[in-house]
């Protein structure tokens, strides 16, 4: 771990997210996310970033252009991933808010694995401008690093966090177009895409409830009709049918923590 630090020294300060995915969101495109940035909370690295520490650098740069703050992937400077909206401190949280770029082949791996994996994190680079080392430490959890100001240069997408209480709240999907699911194990993963379950085995409980509760989901019709015999009946494993399964998410966990 590097323990000296000088201005200009570019540091990358990883921030977990955990999102919730709201697909049918009206009037918001596909791609966009949004979330925290960035937390006053002491990392696990011993950094601390203060509250508008990148308040200036954000207003002198904007956020469009070459010379703007920009959006990456993996801190990879050729991998832009798309182009931020909205980043302001809010209550001591640099809240952030974008668009992926979702005609960029890279871009839509991305976008898959945030669906598929339910989020990944986080990531400030910046580099010091001013800062002071901690040498009064109480605690091991103190930080000794901190940074009261830093030229903000990018936010990224990445696959570790560092700061667990920085959080992605919003991934719109687009999930909504329906897709026939051929497996059960689709269908999990699809319940944790759609934020109905927050991990698979959360989603694994509420299939295997789902599955003995099946006859809540088929349609009725009247035997005293000839389209008994002739309707079909809808694909089981139809993302369509996500939605009305959501309204039984209460009632399933209720009974599955009993």
């Amino acid at each position: 771990m590097k323990t000296e630090w000088k201005p200009g020294d570019k540091i990358n300060c990883d921030l977990s997210f955990s999102p919730i995915t709201l697909s049918d969101a009206p009037g918001i495109p596909e791609g966009y996310i949004a979330g925290i940035a960035s937390t006053p909370n002491t990392d696990r690295h011993g950094h601390k970033v203060m509250a508008k520490a990148f308040d200036e650098s954000i207003k002198v740069k904007g956020l469009g252009g070459p010379g703007g703050v920009q959006l990456l992937i993996g801190h990879d400077w050729n991998k832009v991933g798309g182009k931020i909206k909205k980043l302001e401190t809010v209550n001591n949280n640099l809240l952030l808010e974008g668009q992926l770029y979702m005609d960029v082949s890279y871009v839509k791996d991305v976008h898959s694995v945030l669906k598929q994996n339910g989020g990944l994190n986080f990531s400030v680079g910046f580099t010091l401008e001013e800062f002071e080392f901690n040498d009064a430490m109480e605690d091991e959890d103190d930080p000794w690093l901190i940074v009261q100001k830093g030229d903000l240069m990018e936010v990224s997408i990445v696959t570790f966090p560092s700061q667990k209480e920085a959080k992605m709240t919003f991934i719109k999907t687009g999930s909504a177009d329906v897709i026939e699911l051929e497996t059960m194990a689709e269908f999990e993963r699809a319940l944790v895409a759609d934020g109905l379950c927050d991990s698979r085995r959360e989603a694994h409980k509420f299939a295997l409830w789902a599955k003995s509760n099946v006859h809540l989901l088929q349609p009725k019709t009247s035997l005293l009709t000839d389209q008994a015999n002739t309707a079909a009946q809808h694909p089981l494993l139809d993302v369509a049918m996500l939605k009305p399964m959501a309204d039984l998410i209460a009632k399933a966990r209720a009974t599955l923590s009993q």
